[in-house]
């Protein structure tokens, strides 16, 4: 038999272990401290009296034993199957680490490959560069040799061949090729024609300006032309003086002819009426509504083909030449201008001492400067400034007649130019000779 002490003590610790249990419950379902229960007091608890209540709270005991094991169990399962998946999850966080370090590997292997090509390419570049520097510093060696050697064949040439530069210094020299008397007129000659851009534009170029160089500046391109009108000379021998082609030679003289005429035919030469009534021959022509007088200056040859040659009669020998007249034209207001065939509506050309017409006429009809046909006459400040008197027409003639590409003969294709040649002529008459100008 258990004494009365005993008995309290085994129900105060029966007791203690539900109270426990209550507290692990309550602890696993909302976070209690389980310490509290250990400090409660459960000695003093005594065996009741009545066997009912006794058998009752055995019950509840077992009952409360029973869900304590339940739930013990059920955490259990809980613990068991949160440990299987932690143990999946560190299973399968092992397999992605490997998988990502054998991924990392791979990509540092490729990486640290492409490296070392870049280390290889760079050595190469290396190696590349200076070889390029050393060409470069040979090639520039070479360069500055060529550069210095283009430079002595410059001035070598420029010694040697026919140049402005070379005759500059020398008036007989420049009045013989040019007809100008000193170098610093021809320059403001040369000023005069470039003057005006419009008319320059697409014919002549400067150094200065963007664009395809040309051979020659200038000063030598008007050279060459006044030269060659001058002293007749042919292309080929031009070329030669001048150490270019014979096509740029000829491009020179079309665009610089051009270029003359057009810039020539705007100044204003006067004339003396008292001059112009001694003159033989001449005749009055109705033009644009003015009375013009025109006055036969000259003969200008030119060479037939072949085909329109006439057979030679038993009177006379083969004519292989006809001829075109070089006239100046006067008109009513006191001006003076020059032109070459009957430019006044059909071209005609002379053959056995007969003109003949040129069908269908091969040059437009001559266009008469704007201040030939005002009246009364109205120049502006420039054209005053240019104007120049002629006296007598004869001794402009003989003027003319100094330069001598008007004195051969040329073939049919050339009309133009030697027509333009012709006014050309005339007006560097009047600007070059007294009476005719240069007071």
């Amino acid at each position: 038999m258990q004494t009365e002490a005993e008995v309290q003590s085994s129900i105060g610790d029966l007791v203690l272990a539900a109270e426990f249990m209550e507290q692990v419950n309550e602890v696993t379902q909302q976070g209690h401290d389980i310490i509290d229960c250990v400090i409660h007091d459960h000695g003093d608890y005594g065996v009741p009296d009545d066997p009912e209540y006794l058998k009752q709270i055995v019950k509840e005991l077992k009952r409360t034993s029973y869900h304590q094991t339940q739930l013990l169990l059920s955490l259990q399962e809980s613990l068991d199957k949160k440990q299987k998946e932690c143990q999946e999850l560190q299973e399968k966080w092992e397999n992605e680490r490997w998988m990502l370090l054998a991924d990392t590997g791979q990509q540092i292997s490729q990486l640290e490959a492409e490296i070392k090509n870049l280390h290889c390419e760079n050595e190469i570049l290396e190696k590349k560069n200076k070889d390029l520097q050393e060409q470069l510093a040979q090639s520039s060696g070479t360069v500055l040799y060529l550069g210095q050697q283009v430079k002595d064949r410059e001035n070598q040439r420029e010694e040697k061949s026919f140049s402005m530069s070379s005759i500059k210094n020398e008036s007989k020299l420049v009045r013989f090729y040019t007809g100008f008397e000193s170098y610093e007129q021809l320059v403001d000659f040369l000023t005069f024609l470039t003057a005006d851009q419009k008319l320059c534009a697409g014919k002549i170029r400067k150094r200065t300006e963007v664009g395809p160089q040309s051979a020659l500046n200038l000063e030598d391109q008007l050279l060459l032309v006044l030269t060659r009108l001058r002293l007749g000379l042919l292309l080929q021998d031009l070329a030669f003086r001048f150490r270019v082609s014979e096509s740029t030679v000829s491009r020179y003289w079309l665009n610089w002819t051009e270029l003359l005429h057009a810039r020539l035919t705007q100044i204003p030469i006067t004339y003396s009426s008292r001059y112009l009534e001694l003159f033989e021959p001449k005749r009055t022509v109705q033009h644009q509504g003015l009375t013009c007088t025109i006055m036969d200056c000259t003969d200008l040859f030119f060479e037939v083909q072949a085909k329109d040659r006439v057979r030679p009669a038993s009177s006379h020998p083969c004519r292989n030449h006809y001829l075109r007249r070089g006239y100046a034209i006067a008109s009513p207001n006191g001006f003076i201008t020059f032109a070459s065939s009957l430019t006044f509506g059909i071209a005609t050309k002379v053959m056995d001492g007969q003109p003949q017409d040129l069908a269908g006429g091969t040059h437009p009809p001559i266009r008469l400067p704007p201040f030939m046909q005002n009246t009364p006459i109205q120049l502006t400040h420039q054209q005053q400034e240019w104007s120049r008197r002629v006296l007598s027409l004869l001794s402009l003639i003989d003027k003319v007649l100094n330069f001598r590409f008007l004195k051969f003969v040329y073939p049919q294709s050339m009309e133009a130019q030697v027509d333009r040649a012709w006014t050309i002529c005339c007006y560097l008459a009047c600007l070059l000779h007294e009476p005719m100008g240069l007071s």
